[in-house]
């Protein structure tokens, strides 16, 4: 009786394990460097945002009517009008400083009939109950103002389309058009943050997000991510190579 004996090739010596651990360390490799060239793209777009918002303030009505949103937003803007009366918005679930409560938002006309705006004011809390509004003071003369460009609250993360964008004067976010349907009038496509010490007849707190790098250090951060995970499964892969031979 003879021994048949069949020898099973350790797991780390088929080739096909070895090419595909290759192809799988290359490909976390070449994840990294897109996310170095994301960073670098972003980079480049945070400079021009950077440059708007430190360019001197120009009249709305002298913006390029060819430039997209995009090329609008961040830059300074100064105006003249009134605002509406009876007439402000609450965008909910607002966080400043620790406190939870809302982003007013009121239309603003411009003198000469050259439009509608709409002018993020400021913050202000829930107060005892979210069943009472809080009072905004908002001055009916005409008024001029500088102010930052910005797009509008957008819709939540993981936000569901079947729950109602508004409740009376308290919206979840801004989409614009549903505002102009609200207001009857036709809005400019960006909102304008009020300059941060605009006295504007309100107590309402301005503190309006940063333009910085953020972004940047995001997707170097998942650079790192993905080529310390390359490193980590080249290593231990040589271990269980070198296991394999011994």
């Amino acid at each position: 009786m003879s021994d048949d004996l069949t020898v099973t090739k350790p797991l780390w010596r088929t080739p096909m394990l070895c090419v595909a651990s290759v192809a799988l360390i290359l490909a976390m490799v070449g994840l990294g460097f897109w996310q170095l060239d994301r960073a670098e793209q972003k980079s480049v777009i945070v400079g021009h945002l950077k440059s708007r918002a430190d360019n001197e303030a120009i009249p709305i009505q002298q913006l390029d009517t060819n430039l997209t949103e995009a090329d609008l937003r961040f830059r300074k803007v100064s105006f003249k009008g009134r605002f509406l009366e009876n007439s402000d918005f609450f965008v909910d679930n607002q966080v400043v400083n620790g406190g939870v409560g809302y982003q007013v938002f009121t239309p603003f006309q411009l003198d000469n009939d050259a439009g509608f705006l709409l002018i993020a004011r400021g913050w202000v809390g829930v107060g005892e109950s979210r069943d009472i509004l809080p009072r905004v003071d908002t001055s009916l003369l005409e008024l001029t103002f500088e102010g930052r460009l910005n797009n509008p609250p957008q819709k939540p993360p993981l936000w569901n389309d079947k729950y109602p964008v508004s409740n009376g004067a308290v919206w979840q976010y801004l989409p614009i058009a549903e505002v102009e349907e609200v207001l009857e009038v036709k809005l400019f496509p960006l909102v304008v943050e009020l300059a941060v010490n605009t006295d504007d007849g309100s107590t309402l707190l301005r503190k309006w997000p940063d333009v910085n790098d953020e972004w940047v250090a995001k997707h170097q951060g998942y650079a790192f991510q993905w080529f310390t995970m390359a490193l980590a499964f080249f290593i231990a892969s040589l271990v269980l190579l070198f296991k394999s031979r011994s």
